[in-house]
């Protein structure tokens, strides 16, 4: 009885260190008219979803969250996110971010070794071939 007990503690452990590394993060911005979204981030999922409402979500799931440094503003021309990884630990760190915009909205994503989910998609993706950008029409 006293290993399984012993072995319950190590488990209980293990688990509210997982629950520490782990955050989420809300940013909401609200905005009028066409505006521009730019987003930078390495190694990261972006859950794309595009909507009616005039405001622009980003939810940050962060695991390992020592790993990362984010940095959100807006000014008057849009929305602006950068996710960095730390020296050293950043390596250790993944995330996912969920980006909620207006269907107004001009979204740049700047990725490196990014992957790139679109949700509720309703119309054509355009994926012109070489560095040219990508273009999705609203059907």
């Amino acid at each position: 009885m006293q290993h399984l007990d012993a072995l319950w503690k190590a488990v209980s452990a293990a688990g509210t260190v997982a629950d520490l590394a782990r955050r989420t993060q809300t940013y909401q911005f609200q905005v009028t008219g066409p505006v521009t979204c730019y987003f930078q981030a390495d190694g990261v999922e972006v859950r794309l979803t595009r909507w009616e409402d005039p405001r622009i979500e980003v939810v940050a799931q962060l695991q390992a969250a020592f790993g990362w440094r984010l940095a959100a503003e807006q000014d008057e021309a849009g929305v602006y996110i950068v996710a960095a990884r730390r020296a050293v630990v950043g390596g250790l760190a993944a995330a996912t971010f969920h980006l909620s915009a207006p269907y107004d909205t001009y979204l740049i994503l700047k990725l490196a070794g990014g992957r790139v989910v679109l949700e509720a998609v309703d119309g054509t993706l355009h994926l012109p071939p070489g560095a040219a950008p990508m273009r999705l029409e609203r059907a």
